[in-house]
């Protein structure tokens, strides 16, 4: 995959979250500029885990929120996936209150689903999905058009 340089904007439209979204996680150091491809797919876990409660969990909606250590932790799972060379499109992140685990294979998915989770809360981010789609859909950003500068002619 090309790196190339986005705007927090571009960030924002990949990762198919508003901009506020890109702005929270900015001031949470999630994404920094200059952006690139890993921010869109970081910024896209954090949406997910920010906003997840586990079972018996209280969380007020309105108060702000600092992140844990497994958010944290599961941002940067994501954000390494991009750059792993055994990333598939078959990859996820399992996401726990306690734990994250990258899986790549469906054997190793199948092995961690028997071996660990049993009967266990967890969330299944399909990362090596939206990797694999990552350069189309950054490719069919319009490129923002410069504002003109010339001034309009008086009839």
């Amino acid at each position: 995959m090309m790196t190339r340089a986005l705007s927090a904007h571009a960030v924002a439209i990949a990762a198919g979250v508003s901009q506020t979204w890109a702005w929270k996680a900015r001031d949470s150091g999630i994404i920094l500029a200059p952006h690139s491809e890993d921010d869109v797919i970081a910024l896209r876990v954090y949406v997910c885990v920010s906003q997840l409660a586990w079972p018996g969990e209280r969380r007020a909606r309105s108060e702000k929120h600092e992140l844990q250590l497994w958010q944290t932790l599961a941002v940067n799972a994501a954000r390494d996936a991009v750059s792993d060379r055994t990333t598939t499109q078959d990859t996820v992140l399992w996401v726990m209150p306690d734990a994250v685990r990258v899986v790549t294979t469906p054997g190793e998915r199948a092995a961690f689903e028997l071996d660990m989770l049993g009967g266990r809360t967890a969330m299944r981010i399909p990362v090596g999905k939206w990797i694999a789609e990552l350069e189309d859909t950054l490719t069919s950003i319009p490129t923002p058009r410069l504002r003109g500068t010339t001034a309009k002619a008086t009839p």
